[in-house]
């Protein structure tokens, strides 16, 4: 998806910065308020929304414009004016700007919201009925010119050059260009008490204002310099000859109406002041919550740091000097006696290693309240690696029993690790009750959730850095002095408590959003604390047995590519080899064409392989495929065994846009399970002895989800009276009986089951199924007579999408969605895709999470050596001793089932085995 705009304030340069502490001359600004909103909303392409899904593209490009404006000119007065309804112009000329279209929508519901936040920025924000901008603008510039300050014009409209003079000069922002008397001759040809003439000849289309046929700019500014004024043009039109002059002795009321309709008014009776013009302070509470509202982060940060941070008692304060360490005894049984009293508190724990089971603690910092915050030193050690004097005695026995104590509420930052390390070394974290990573995470899924960004876009506050507190430490934590540490420390602690309540307002704002973080994702951090300690077991000595099989298959591959390719020396991993054998020797036809050349990438490789029978496409497809599983997997998870001879693997709840849990170090989830080489590297994983690996996979989850969101028709019959769904849609599309569906039928039905999720049109299902591509397009075709139910989904979760502002699952969980409005037909579709696609795929990423919870609980109380140790897409696999196989299987099963109450019923396929393989 595209990222919003980044327009920040241009940061002063040392000479700007010298020039801004010299005292500046007075200066009034009069902005085009009008003018600069609509080229905001021009210049950004991308879809911005606020969190309820007003749109916020001209906004943003507005807001950055004004304070760029404020920013880099500092002037002492200003006012931003705009026009108001119709014009005392529509009674002269009703025609006047009547070819202009409608504004557009999401422009229209922008509009309210220009003007407070000019009045928050404390500028004036004027409009007057009867009157445009142009007309308010000239009588303050006319009005306050040579008042011992210099105006300046904010506008790209052309019409203000008429005003330009010794103390008035216009300026266009966008381009950063202002225009004094000289400029405006040299751009347009004549001077500024000459422009009105100029327009009064060649006239302005774009305000439907009428002109002299066949006299443009070049021709009006021509005659304007050689007859002195518009009137003198057409009393010399017969020295000017041709179709122009006769035009011209023929437009005197054409000339007199465009004079009446471009010369602005400089006497309206705007009742304001100089004084009410001068620059006011901001009203910096309401300006940052309305930052806040329109989910301007980035610039909320800026404006707290150039227009100073709010006050005092804001909860964005956070005031490191308060800060103190615990040292002694008394000062140890003080904090844990507050702590106590406290019932809430966040928590974090410093340590040597980001991973968890080799890390030890170095120290513990706690926040009660704003002005509350402790660090606790436990393992400092000085440059011999000899403990210093200021770490606390007797920390860690006073200190673990409150963090094991489940009835003491804790929060922090990504507590899953905290969590870890704690158990990895013996001790235990119960009560955890919040979590800033996540809740950022449901609440704005599309940005990062690291404590460092969190503070910046949600309170304006710049963390301390972790290289700078390690530097010459080698980035040891434990070497860090225990002064310099507590302010680190502290600091996560405090910004992580100021963080969860803040987030915890908007989660209360928005109910479903709650109840996924108070039920779902904040205890999950427990069950995948618990799958990550516990690992899955490999057999090392398969994975080199299957790692040297490999390298003799890549090499016969490689000869054979080089006996196609003709040469020797061939790299197959050089795509411009491959790609002028492809395209130029052999003639192929590429595909799209990158910085490097024509594209060699698999789906090229798979086209050419397939439509053109082309051999070594196909046998480098297969090389590229095989060498990656070898590097990815083969070769690299020997090396992330652990000591215990099993692999922990991470997983992560705030990444995924969807929703869906991640893995890394190493990444289990995309080891392929449909390929024979994909099922040889899960035949490694091996279960312990005395126990089985049980696999529990939901059956087709998506298309039930799918079922589900459609909410009745023949999916969800199908579903429900527990028919083949393949079968049962390739029959109604194909007009067969399903006895008699062919295999070729129903897999081009499981093709378009699949991929309508994914919105997948015709040129993918012909790719896939190899098929014309109107055969393609005439089987969706048929898809959807049967189906419309789906297609009326489909239509419901775009339009759906497009007025909030994002797309949501059946559970709540929010995707902000941008492109739906872009003029780019690309663009659109593929924001439709996935507005299409997010429902779909989030619901089921929701009901693995929830079905996780259900199955921890009920092991935990009826099977406790039963263990759940890894997840993968729509699989929860288990550990589970070989005499409780049965019993667990029935638990897991009705757990998982029961995990949604869905219009269909939810599946669940079940398998056992001695290795990964062998269960799924």
């Amino acid at each position: 998806m595209p990222e919003t705009p980044e327009l920040p304030f241009q940061p002063a340069d040392d000479a700007a910065e010298a020039a801004a502490e010299a005292p500046r001359p007075r200066s009034l600004f009069l902005v085009d308020g009008s003018n600069l909103a609509f080229r905001a909303y021009h210049a950004i392409r991308s879809d911005m929304r606020a969190p309820d899904g007003t749109p916020t593209r001209a906004l943003f490009g507005f807001a950055n414009a004004l304070l760029k404006l404020l920013d880099k000119h500092a002037p002492t007065h200003v006012a931003v004016v705009f026009d108001e309804g119709a014009s005392f112009r529509n009674e002269i000329h009703p025609d006047y700007k009547g070819q202009r279209p409608d504004m557009p929508d999401d422009l229209r519901a922008q509009w309210p919201e220009f003007r407070p936040f000019c009045e928050d920025l404390g500028i004036p924000a004027i409009a007057m009925e009867g009157y445009e901008a142009d007309d308010i603008i000239g009588t303050l510039a006319r009005r306050h010119a040579g008042e011992g300050l210099d105006v300046v014009i904010v506008s790209s409209d052309k019409d203000f050059a008429q005003l330009v003079g010794p103390h008035v000069r216009l300026y266009d922002a966008m381009r950063d260009r202002f225009y004094g008397p000289a400029e405006v001759e040299e751009k347009w040809g004549v001077p500024p008490e000459r422009i009105v003439d100029l327009l009064s000849l060649m006239g302005d289309a774009s305000d439907n204002v009428p002109g002299v046929p066949g006299v443009g700019p070049k021709k009006a500014a021509q005659f304007v310099r050689r007859f002195g004024s518009a009137e003198a043009v057409v009393e010399h039109a017969d020295e000017i000859g041709g179709k122009t002059g006769a035009r011209l002795r023929e437009a005197g009321p054409v000339v007199d109406l465009a004079r009446r309709l471009v010369t602005i008014v400089t006497e309206v009776d705007v009742p304001l002041g100089l004084d009410d013009l001068a620059r006011r302070e901001p009203d910096l509470p309401a300006l940052e919550s309305r930052l806040e509202r329109y989910n301007f982060r980035r610039m909320l940060a800026e404006v707290r740091e150039k227009l100073g941070a709010g006050a005092g008692d804001r909860p964005s304060a956070v005031d490191r000097s308060a800060y103190r360490v615990v040292r002694t005894a008394e000062e140890l049984a003080a904090l844990v006696e507050e702590l106590r009293a406290a019932g809430r508190f966040a928590f974090d724990s410093e340590t040597t290693s980001l991973d968890p089971l080799r890390a030890r603690v170095v120290g513990f910092s706690f926040c009660t309240a704003e002005d509350r915050v402790a660090y606790v030193p436990v393992a400092h050690v000085d440059e011999d690696g000899a403990p210093v004097p200021d770490n606390c005695p007797g920390a860690m026995e006073a200190i673990l029993p409150l963090l094991a104590d489940p009835d003491l509420r804790k929060t922090g930052q990504n507590l899953k690790y905290d969590l870890e390390v704690l158990r990895a070394n013996g001790a235990e974290l119960a009560g955890i009750d919040g979590d800033t990573m996540l809740a950022d995470y449901l609440l704005e899924v599309d940005r990062k959730h690291n404590l460092d960004e969190l503070a910046l876009r949600w309170l304006g506050h710049r963390m301390i850095e972790y290289a700078g507190v390690t530097k010459g430490t080698g980035g040891d934590f434990a070497r860090v002095p225990v002064a310099e540490a507590a302010v680190y420390a502290g600091e996560d602690a405090h910004v992580a408590f100021l963080l969860d309540r803040l987030l915890g307002e908007r989660l209360d704002a928005a109910p479903e959003l709650r109840r996924l973080y108070d039920e779902v994702e904040v205890p999950l951090i427990e069950v995948l604390a618990r799958m990550e300690l516990a690992g899955i077991g490999v057999d090392v000595e398969a994975l080199r047995a299957l790692s040297a099989e490999l390298d003799e298959r890549l090499a016969v591959l490689r000869a054979a590519i080089a006996e196609e390719a003709g040469d020797p020396d061939f790299n197959p991993n050089s795509t411009q080899q491959l790609a002028a054998i492809l395209f130029e020797k052999r003639g192929l036809k590429p595909g799209r064409k990158t910085k490097k050349g024509y594209s060699t990438d698999a789906a090229t490789l798979k086209r050419l392989a397939a439509e053109d029978g082309d051999r070594l496409a196909a046998l480098v497809l297969d090389h590229r495929e095989l060498a990656k599983l070898k590097g990815t997997y083969v070769d690299a998870l020997p090396a992330a065994v652990g000591p215990d001879g099993r692999i922990h693997s991470s997983f992560h709840q705030a990444v995924a846009a969807t929703g869906r849990l991640a893995s890394h170090d190493p990444n289990l989830q995309n080891i392929p399970v449909r390929t024979p080489e994909g099922r040889r590297i899960r035949a490694c994983f091996v279960a312990r002895p005395g126990h089985r690996f049980l696999s529990a996979d939901y059956s087709q989850v998506e298309l039930r989800v799918l079922a589900h969101f459609c909410g009745e028709g023949a999916l969800v019959e199908s579903f429900r009276a527990g028919e083949d769904i393949h079968r049962r849609t390739a029959a109604e599309i194909f007009g067969v009986a399903p006895a008699l569906v062919s295999g070729e039928q129903r897999r081009a039905a499981k093709a378009i089951n699949f991929g309508i999720i994914y919105g997948m049109g015709a040129h993918r299902l012909a790719r896939d199924l190899g098929i014309s591509r109107k055969e393609a397009q005439a089987t969706i075709e048929a898809y959807f007579a049967r189906y419309p139910e789906v297609r009326a989904y489909m239509d419901r979760a775009v339009a759906e999408a497009r007025e909030r502002g994002y797309a949501t699952t059946a559970f709540g969980r929010r995707r902000p969605l941008r492109g739906l409005d872009a003029r780019n037909p690309n663009e659109r579709a593929a924001a439709e895709r996935v507005a299409i696609n997010t429902p779909v795929q989030g619901t089921a990423a929701d009901i693995i999470k929830m079905a996780m919870l259900r199955v921890q609980r009920r092991i935990d109380a009826e099977h406790p050596r039963a263990t759940l140790i890894l997840q993968v897409h729509d699989e929860l696999l288990l550990e589970v001793p070989d005499e409780e196989l049965e019993a667990v299987k029935a638990a897991v099963v009705e757990e998982m089932a029961g995990a949604a109450d869905l219009v269909v019923p939810l599946v669940v396929d079940v398998g056992v085995g001695r290795t990964w393989d062998e269960a799924h």
